[in-house]
């Protein structure tokens, strides 16, 4: 797509001048040809429309094929005649024309132009009826080529992969395997990675009855492989696909190595405080930074059930606040009646406040594994860094039923504490990776 910017102001400008441009105006005023007008209500404005119009999204967009610029048009009045011409200069440009264009007003192209195909090659339109064949000669497989360039993990100068597809927690979504990433390949091979353990498989994008499906299969008769064995409808979009499962959907967001560098202390890219460097990038991450600011007191959770599958290592805390937070989330509307738990509990669940967290933008917090939190304590409370309390934190590490790991910050002592708190003495501070 082109990318010069046009100033929508001189664009409106252009508008309410009749797009007169360089010439008189009085030259312009002729009938249009019926075979040369495009309305506004054809089809081939749409199409236009798509081809100007960047949405990310490959089902509307149309990926095959690119105009080069300028392009000359002309505009016309409701009965067909013109009152302006104007020349364009790039997709958002002609994107904005085509949006100022009344209900009533017609254009035309001045053709022969240049149009450039996905494959790079560049060929000669020279009326509307070509360009609308040629426009509707972008097929499926071009978009399951597009959509397979978007897909696939780039590689950073060392050969690792540089970008990665994470499973995100997303409200009402399928959250049971929140923080496993899939590293893709181009040659439709992929690794899925979750709680250190690596599933290859493979990929492929197809059209099932007219709708774009993704079919991953991994390795193998494990409970993660049988999951991820799946032929699903799914939209993809630069950095985010939702795959469309049943009874809720799958959301993978695209994570990226970030091109600073940090040492202990600085500010992270979502304004947190940097505590952490793994010192190399894997499994879409390198850094750690946590919150500026605890959350709320919260409680850890229902007291009376074991969530299971948390644990204290280092990379685990987005893991294990995906499962406790997927556990609750399938309890009986646990949020709004904790007593489906435990009369005492008062609904409140830390793991799950992390994941619905918000800062600068960036929604992809967590709470931390107990030697995650132990690093907090030691790399930013005992140098002075983060305004912790000298109090008790909640970690997403697990001791049994009624019990969860904290660590108390006045001492560094690691400990478990009742996942009941009535005075809310523990405190919530969440992390990200990146």
């Amino acid at each position: 797509m082109g990318n010069n910017c046009y100033p929508i102001k001189l664009l409106l400008f252009l508008l309410t001048l009749g797009f007169s441009g360089c010439t008189d105006l009085d030259d312009n005023l002729e009938v249009a040809r019926a075979q040369d007008v495009i309305t506004k209500d054809s089809e081939l404005f749409n199409l236009i429309e798509r081809v100007t119009t960047d949405t990310d999204d490959p089902l509307q967009d149309v990926v095959c094929i690119d105009f080069i610029y300028p392009v000359n048009v002309k505009l016309y009045d409701e009965d067909l005649i013109a009152i302006g011409s104007v020349t364009l200069w790039s997709d958002d440009e002609f994107s904005q024309f085509l949006g100022a264009i009344s209900p009533t007003q017609a254009l035309s192209i001045s053709y022969p132009i240049s149009t450039t195909l996905s494959d790079g090659s560049t060929f000669s339109v020279n009326n509307n009826s070509e360009l609308k064949l040629a426009i509707d000669n972008c097929s499926r497989e071009d978009i399951v080529s597009y959509c397979g360039s978007v897909f696939e993990s780039g590689l950073s100068a060392d050969g690792s992969p540089d970008c990665v597809w994470r499973v995100d927690y997303a409200e009402n979504y399928d959250n049971q395997y929140v923080g496993g990433v899939f590293q893709i390949n181009p040659d439709n091979t992929l690794v899925f990675t979750y709680r250190g353990e690596e599933y290859p498989g493979n990929w492929i994008f197809e059209f099932v009855a007219d709708q774009l499906h993704i079919n991953i299969n991994l390795e193998g008769t494990s409970e993660v492989a049988v999951y991820w064995n799946i032929d699903r409808r799914m939209a993809i979009w630069q950095d985010r696909i939702d795959i469309a499962t049943e009874p809720k959907h799958i959301l993978l967001r695209r994570h990226c190595q970030d091109s600073g560098t940090y040492e202990l202390g600085d500010v992270g890219p979502a304004g947190g405080i940097v505590f952490f460097d793994k010192g190399f990038y894997s499994d879409g991450w390198r850094y750690m930074e946590a919150a500026p600011e605890d959350l709320f007191a919260f409680e850890w959770g229902c007291a009376s059930s074991e969530v299971g599958n948390t644990t204290a290592e280092l990379g685990t805390g987005l893991t294990n606040s995906g499962r406790v937070t997927f556990f609750h989330d399938n309890l009986a509307d646990y949020y709004n009646n904790p007593s489906v738990c435990n009369a005492a509990n008062n609904g409140t669940v830390a793991a799950q406040k992390a994941s619905v967290y918000t800062l600068n933008g960036f929604d992809d917090w967590f709470l931390p594994s107990q030697v995650e939190l132990a690093l907090m304590h030691a790399n930013l409370h005992l140098l002075g860094f983060g305004n912790f309390a000298n109090a008790a934190y909640w970690s997403s590490t697990e001791a049994d039923a009624g019990n969860a790991q904290t660590v108390d910050f006045a001492t560094g002592t690691a400990a478990p504490s009742p996942k009941i708190q009535i005075v809310n003495t523990v405190y919530t501070r969440v992390i990200r990776y990146f």
